[in-house]
């Protein structure tokens, strides 16, 4: 009953009026005036296995947000003594990002009678996603961590903007009937992966039939079928992309063995932490983009964590060695 529980506190900011949805009440709650509820498009009504419901709880947002959380504290400025506890507020350092409203009004499927391929259109990318100024602090989650030169993160803040968005693509995308796409390289497209739907880019086109893409919210690199891409409608190009590469700052750029790769993935990915802005690569492209941070863990109660020290010994014991 979690899933109806957390889908009904969304059914106030999505405006599920627009799509001819089935709803389901699994319970009342009279004491609070509350129901729960499944919710279908008319397809699928009564498999609660494909409800609405389950296929946002299966999305990675919705499996991290009930264990996450950011501590009340945000590292200072970095400087020589970086091991020491800095007890400030990350309100006045977090990004505000863009305020760019999420998809409010996407239009009614397309008509089926024509099974042409169809071109996509020039349509306008998002806005950029706004950072602080150089040497300010952001919340973040890292959503990738290949190793300290690679690694992807999102603004925490805007973590739930994504979740709606992605709420209103499934709706929006299961109701649209299957019709052929003229798929090219370096495009923007909206792409089935896992029963959910994400914006992404097209890195190539494969010669059986599947198509690389890259996730441009996540930071993840994917194969699918060229018949699970659709054209990504104005509608949900409002919302700046959201993951954004970034290299680690503090340690001097090198090849990093596959031991130090597994103790930096252990340690940022899939997690939330403060980003402390070193310098901002910007590019013809958003999503090559790339930000040189410092990362902070300010989890612990007795002191904050910064990774790049963590990541030095690495280097330390390399240098003993030779």
């Amino acid at each position: 009953m979690e899933e109806s529980r957390v889908f009904v506190s969304q059914l106030t900011v999505c405006p599920f009026s627009q799509f001819d949805s089935i709803l389901q009440i699994a319970k009342l709650d009279e004491i609070k005036r509350m129901a729960h509820i499944y919710l279908f498009t008319s397809k699928n009504f009564c498999d609660t296995d494909r409800s609405l419901n389950n296929q946002l709880a299966d999305s990675d947002l919705w499996k991290h947000q009930k264990d996450v959380f950011l501590s009340n504290r945000s590292p200072a400025k970095i400087n020589n003594n970086s091991n020491t506890t800095i007890n400030s507020s990350t309100n006045s350092n977090t990004s505000n990002g863009t305020g760019s409203p999420v998809a409010k009004k996407p239009p009614p499927p397309a008509d089926v009678g024509d099974t042409r391929p169809s071109s996509p259109p020039s349509l306008q990318l998002p806005p950029l996603l706004e950072l602080p100024p150089l040497g300010q602090n952001m919340d973040i989650y890292v959503s990738v961590a290949c190793h300290p030169g690679h690694f992807v993160l999102q603004p925490w803040q805007d973590l739930y903007k994504l979740v709606v968005l992605m709420g209103e693509m499934i709706l929006y995308y299961n109701k649209v009937e299957e019709k052929p796409v003229s798929v090219e390289k370096n495009q923007i497209y909206a792409a089935k992966v896992e029963n959910n739907w994400h914006r992404v880019l097209v890195k190539g086109v494969l010669t059986n039939g599947l198509v690389s893409v890259y996730e441009l919210d996540y930071g993840k690199h994917e194969l699918v079928s060229i018949t699970q891409l659709r054209p990504l409608i104005q509608e949900f190009r409002q919302l700046p992309f959201q993951g954004i590469t970034a290299q680690l700052a503090g340690v001097k750029p090198r090849q990093w063995s596959e031991e130090a790769s597994i103790v930096f993935r252990n340690h940022v990915e899939k997690k939330p932490l403060v980003a402390q802005v070193e310098a901002v690569q910007e590019a013809e492209h958003p999503w090559d983009r790339k930000l040189v941070v410092y990362l902070v863990d300010t989890s612990q109660e007795e002191k904050d964590v910064w990774v790049h020290d963590i990541m030095s010994e690495f280097t330390d014991e390399l240098t003993k060695a030779a």
